[in-house]
């Protein structure tokens, strides 16, 4: 009877390890966190005082089941901004993510850039047809200007690298000439003191910080995917092990760059200690 005791509390305690191994992975994989920042320039116009800007980033088309709608809704933003990888190039569901922005563009004015996932997938143009429908701003290469009480600031865009780069190749191909030679095109249009870009590579801050951007938001990293605690992220796409720029919010010169941890996942289907983020920046004269 003891042998038989001891192997029922063995295969129990398994049993129940694996059962709480589950659980904590569907929640670091699904339970979204809202991480506040507060970001202060003087050359905030006054109209922009208090001026709520959600991101969101690498959604890669996961469905939340009506849980991220709610959180949005809670954080009423006065601008939506994403930052590319909205769907996945390797399992797409396109329809997931036209879904979610139709349940959003109510809410606030919706500015898109693209990430390697929509450059190098062959439904790009069918899901800019269905984003331009929805009345996203996609400022891809462009610049645009957002009015608010008599007050503007500029809104910059950067396609992302890939656009000129393959599915073998977008890894390793060193993008800061394109980045750059990007954002001073889009210098040469701009009227407006306070700018902000989005541009999908964190990596690529440097450069930004080069063109002296006042704000930049950003993605595709995933947090590191892995968070390692008192050390960060595990890897990252186009940064390897231990990559620099995660999440957060990183500071060079005139330039702050923000970086969020994204929503979903990719080749890589699991997030440790890596929660989905939506990320709300707050500006402050």
């Amino acid at each position: 009877m003891k042998l038989k005791d001891k192997r029922f509390k063995k295969i129990f305690s398994i049993a129940a390890a694996a059962a709480l191994l589950a659980l904590f992975s569907i929640w670091q994989n699904n339970g979204i966190v809202i991480t506040h920042y507060q970001y202060t320039n003087q050359k905030i116009p006054k109209g922009f005082d208090n001026f709520k800007i959600l991101q969101i980033s690498d959604l890669h088309n996961k469905d939340f089941y009506g849980r991220l709608l709610e959180k949005i809704n809670t954080i009423n933003p006065d601008m939506i901004v994403i930052t590319g990888d909205l769907i996945d190039r390797r399992n797409t569901k396109m329809d997931v993510a036209v879904q979610f922005i139709e349940e959003i563009a109510p809410i606030a004015p919706i500015y898109y850039v693209s990430g390697n996932h929509e450059q190098l997938s062959d439904i790009f143009g069918e899901l800019k047809e269905e984003l331009n429908q929805r009345n996203v701003n996609i400022i891809d290469n462009t610049f645009e200007v957002f009015n608010r009480k008599g007050n503007k600031i500029g809104l910059m865009g950067i396609a992302d690298p890939a656009i000129h780069q393959t599915e073998r190749s977008y890894l390793w191909d060193d993008s800061s000439a394109y980045v750059r030679s990007s954002i001073e095109d889009l210098y040469k249009n701009i009227d407006t003191e306070f700018n902000i870009l989005l541009s999908h590579r964190p990596e690529l801050y440097d450069v930004y910080a080069e063109t002296k951007v006042d704000l930049v938001f950003s993605g595709h990293a995933h947090g590191g995917q892995v968070r390692i605690p008192f050390i960060g992220g595990l890897v990252a796409p186009n940064q390897g092990f231990f990559p620099k720029y995660t999440e957060g919010i990183y500071s060079n010169g005139v330039t702050s760059m923000i970086v969020s941890r994204g929503l979903g996942n990719s080749i890589i289907p699991l997030r440790i200690f890596n929660r989905p983020e939506l990320v709300v920046v707050t500006l402050s004269r």
